[in-house]
């Protein structure tokens, strides 16, 4: 089974590189981006919220998609981990991977998984279960997306969560970090270049139209 991590930040933490900071805004982003999930897809999907924000707006989905679809709210300025993370001198990739953790060790989905794939959650990929569906995820270590200086999407076999998810990062680009650990695997299934509708991204002002 693989499984389907939406990364979301809605009340933006004190990390650099973010430029949309409105959380109306990304709330409207996030939901246009998760609903296509539930009802164009028939992938499993665990999203983690790591703010406190719980998407009161989704209730409806919550109780229809409940077979395959959770959503994991925390609030990471309440943990005990939070020293660790608004300490630290990096951009917001730590706290992304910080939350696809918790999620991982909170949700019933992912514990089933047998592969799992981060997507940040304001992206929404039409093609990506067609192409899922065309390999067997079980003879992959890993999975990057086609462009591997960027960081919407990496997946990993259960079996490595442990290496390739590791929360300890000691660089400021997430991008190295998910280079770095997916490459000392040789079954690495790169993905196509994947058409998307004009999506804002988080930390600039532009736009991406493919992943």
């Amino acid at each position: 089974m693989t499984t389907i991590i939406l990364t979301s930040t809605v009340n933006v933490h004190n990390v650099s590189y973010i430029y949309q900071t409105d959380p109306a805004s990304r709330i409207q982003t996030y939901l246009a981006s998760i609903k296509k999930w539930l009802y164009e897809t028939n992938l499993n999907i665990v999203l983690v919220e790591n703010s406190g924000y719980n998407f009161n707006e989704l209730n409806e989905e919550k109780e229809h998609f409940k077979s395959r679809f959770e959503v994991i709210c925390f609030d990471e300025k309440t943990l005990t981990q939070d020293k660790f993370l608004q300490e630290a001198q990096f951009g917001k990739g730590r706290h992304e991977i910080f939350a696809i953790n918790y999620a991982y060790y909170n949700s019933k989905l992912l514990q089933l998984a047998n592969f799992i794939i981060k997507i940040t959650g304001r992206f929404y990929i039409p093609e990506l279960e067609t192409f899922l569906n065309n390999h067997d995820l079980n003879n992959y270590d890993c999975l990057v997306q086609n462009n591997r200086i960027r960081c919407e999407l990496v997946g990993s076999h259960k079996t490595n969560f442990n290496s390739i998810f590791n929360i300890n990062i000691d660089e400021e680009h997430v991008e190295s970090v998910w280079h770095r650990r997916t490459s000392i695997y040789p079954r690495i299934l790169i993905c196509k270049i994947f058409k998307i509708e004009d999506t804002p991204r988080g930390g600039n002002p532009d736009k991406y139209n493919t992943i």
